[in-house]
């Protein structure tokens, strides 16, 4: 037997295996001719609980949304003051240690503020001033402001 051959003898054999596969499951899913279809004699019973079903079911969902307001009060207003006062102090604390490095460059420049404005010693001296002032405001202000919140 050539490949040909062989592969479409192959082919047609897993065609039929999987069409029958495929009848098999479709019978075996089908509801069976022998039993009949049962009728809901009572509709009015089986809908009365499901409507009861449902109405639980919304209080149980209100009575949950107010408990969880009441959590997210009672633990995310302390957790969300905390972590601001924190995020404040965090930030101010690097402020610091900016306007430290600015500080210590204004010192070995101090000479330089003797020198005629338009000297490089001296424009580099009244950045480095300009720049330390600037970080040392925020410094101060991050953590007065924390300070502050953490009052409240």
């Amino acid at each position: 037997m050539d490949r040909v051959r062989f592969g479409r003898a192959l082919g047609y054999g897993a065609r039929h295996a999987a069409k029958s596969l495929l009848k098999a499951a479709e019978a075996a899913t089908a509801p069976s001719p022998s039993r009949p279809v049962e009728r809901a004699a009572t509709p009015q019973p089986q809908a009365a609980r499901v409507a009861q079903r449902v109405v639980q079911a919304q209080r149980t969902v209100a009575a949950t949304k107010t408990h969880a307001s009441k959590l997210g009060r009672g633990v995310g207003s302390p957790l969300a003051r905390f972590s601001s006062v924190l995020w404040l102090q965090v930030t101010g604390t690097f402020f610091v240690l900016i306007a430290v490095f600015l500080s210590q460059g204004l010192w070995k420049e101090r000479g330089a503020a003797r020198l005629p404005m338009g000297s490089h010693e001296a424009v580099k001296f009244y950045l480095l001033m300009a720049a330390f002032v600037v970080f040392a405001y925020f410094a101060i202000s991050n953590f007065v402001r924390a300070h502050l919140r953490g009052r409240r």
